[in-house]
């Protein structure tokens, strides 16, 4: 690698972020089996305790005219997505960068420490994508199934690319995360007070809408709820407003996507 490579910051190469997206789908390719099924049967624990167990108590005609069942499915979807790019992007970064030391290795070729971050961001995103859609052919089949639909709309083939999006997006917070921090139990602090957060107060299990300000106001500005606005809309019909949620994603990401490549690069190269 040239001096002036390590020594000034430049944009991720396409080239070289593939070549680390394609070197962990290279690797995934060999344990799919066995590292896919905790992410499919978890979100299905939360569907039948809740959707099934808690549902059951809900009034007759759900919400928003649709059963619960069917209200936070798609919910689950959207947050299967959060904790795939979460866990890629904090405890596997983690090893990677430092008890591995794979990194150290991939910048000593002419992939550079920004391509790196950049492809890990790809990667989360793919992993995010892969059990989202997994996940969404099981609520498919269990719909058929049980003679009642979880996904209504055939708007849903745009669930895997938007997962794929949400899953970038949380891959960037999870990176920033773990350019910040030396030890690797700090995690119990971000999945304490950021992931779990999230989780509750997005809106998957009950519409936030309906809680005293100042959380909806706040529960807007957060990631996740706008994550599952799209994910809903989309596996029922989507309105135009869906359009304010994926340019929120959008913006969201790219505001925040060169922040971790800085820092990771910075611990990379020292």
């Amino acid at each position: 690698m040239s001096k002036t490579n390590r020594t000034s910051f430049r944009l991720p190469s396409p080239r070289g972020s593939f070549r680390v997206w394609q070197r962990n789908i290279t690797i995934f390719r060999k344990y799919w089996k066995t590292i896919m099924f905790p992410n499919l049967f978890e979100p299905l624990l939360y569907l039948a305790a809740l959707g099934l167990g808690l549902g059951a108590f809900i009034q007759e005609g759900g919400i928003d005219g649709r059963s619960y069942v069917q209200y936070i499915a798609p919910g689950l979807l959207a947050s299967n997505a959060m904790f795939a790019a979460s866990f890629e992007s904090t405890f596997n970064t983690f090893v990677k960068l430092k008890i591995d030391r794979i990194y150290d290795a991939i910048i000593t070729t002419p992939v550079n420490a920004e391509d790196v971050v950049a492809g890990e961001y790809l990667w989360a995103g793919t992993r995010a994508a892969l059990y989202g859609t997994g996940f969404l052919a099981v609520l498919t089949i269990l719909g058929i199934a049980f003679d009642e639909p979880l996904i209504v709309s055939f708007w849903a083939l745009l669930i895997p690319p938007m997962l794929l999006v949400i899953g970038i997006m949380f891959s960037v917070m999870g990176t920033l995360f773990t350019s910040l921090i030396e030890r690797i139990d700090l995690y119990a602090y971000y999945f304490t007070l950021v992931v779990t957060p999230l989780f509750l107060f997005s809106g998957i299990f009950f519409p936030v809408e309906d809680f005293p300000a100042p959380v909806p106001q706040v529960a807007w500005f957060t990631p996740l709820y706008h994550a599952v606005n799209v994910c809903r809309e989309l596996a029922t019909g989507p309105s135009p407003a869906v359009l304010v949620d994926v340019a929120w994603i959008l913006i969201f990401t790219a505001a925040l996507a060169l922040l971790p490549i800085r820092f990771m690069r910075r611990r990379l190269i020292s």
